[in-house]
């Protein structure tokens, strides 16, 4: 018997990670067609989610600085991007049109992956979360992108 491919995303990974890309979708597309009232709302449902998401990728370094081979010495500055794109997504809620928030989310997720790849690069997670994480970022990019023009393209009422 083979051992396992460590590149393949586990089924359940993949299922939760796409299940929490579609508060992200329901958002941006919300934000398109939705009638004024509810596009502001969709879109400010999408960016609270965001933070919510933003808070979960720094948790994942959080959680694996306690893992017991770092434990005894987790390093400060995995520690410190921990706590980071928590207060990067709660900061950006401050930053008054819905415009600025989505571009500094964009700013944001991108950052957490360009962390995360090298966190898996040097083994802190393992092949397959960089698939996955590659993927979400993607569809959480789209959305972000989808929300912003539908500000940009005179508002859409918002």
């Amino acid at each position: 018997m083979s051992a396992p491919d460590p590149t393949r995303i586990p089924r359940p990974a993949l299922i939760l990670g796409v299940g929490g890309l579609l508060p992200f979708i329901v958002g941006a597309v919300g934000g398109w067609v939705a009638a004024p009232g509810d596009a502001s709302l969709a879109l400010n449902a999408m960016l609270g989610y965001g933070a919510v998401i933003l808070s979960f990728l720094g948790g994942a370094h959080w959680g694996r600085a306690l893992a017991p081979d770092l434990a005894a010495r987790p390093g400060g500055a995995r520690l410190l991007w921990s706590v980071t794109p928590a207060l990067i997504g709660w900061g950006a809620m401050f930053a008054g049109q819905i415009y600025a928030v989505l571009t500094l989310y964009i700013a944001a997720f991108l950052l957490a992956f360009i962390v995360d790849r090298k966190a898996v690069a040097v083994g802190m997670f393992p092949p397959w979360y960089g698939r996955l994480r590659r993927y979400l970022t993607i569809g959480v990019l789209a959305c972000l992108m989808v929300g912003l023009m539908a500000v940009l393209d005179g508002g859409r009422g918002i």
